[in-house]
């Protein structure tokens, strides 16, 4: 796994502050140490795992648009697909099927925009 870049350790830091906590306050409710949490905030350690990532989102209360932030963030940072992504692609044969039909058809982001907005109606 890559180290964690200062995009999500950035990120972090904002939440605690935001949610104003000292270091070692939010270390405890994620059950780390808190070096571990400075080496996450300043991009010196590896990505956390799953598990932490999902205790980070409940302990900031994050809404819909700031987990999914957090997410792509992590994807960034690891060089992985975003976790709730990657759930949803193993979650469904059919969403597997749709994202190679897209693939083979060389699908612009065009075409996305246009399903993305069929979609939402």
């Amino acid at each position: 796994m890559k180290e964690c870049n200062s995009k999500f350790g950035q990120f972090i830091s904002e939440q605690r502050i935001k949610n104003s906590m000292q270091g070692q306050e939010l270390a405890k409710r994620l059950g780390i140490s808190l070096g571990y949490l400075s080496q996450l905030e300043h991009g010196k350690r590896l990505c956390p795992d799953l598990e932490l990532l999902r205790k980070m989102i409940n302990v900031f209360d994050l809404n819909t648009e700031e987990t999914n932030a957090l997410y792509d963030l992590y994807a960034e940072a690891s060089g992985q697909l975003s976790p709730d992504i990657a759930e949803y692609i193993q979650s469904s044969n059919t969403v597997k099927k749709a994202l190679r039909c897209a693939r083979e058809a060389s699908a612009t982001d065009k075409h996305w925009e246009r399903f993305i907005e069929s979609l939402k109606k």
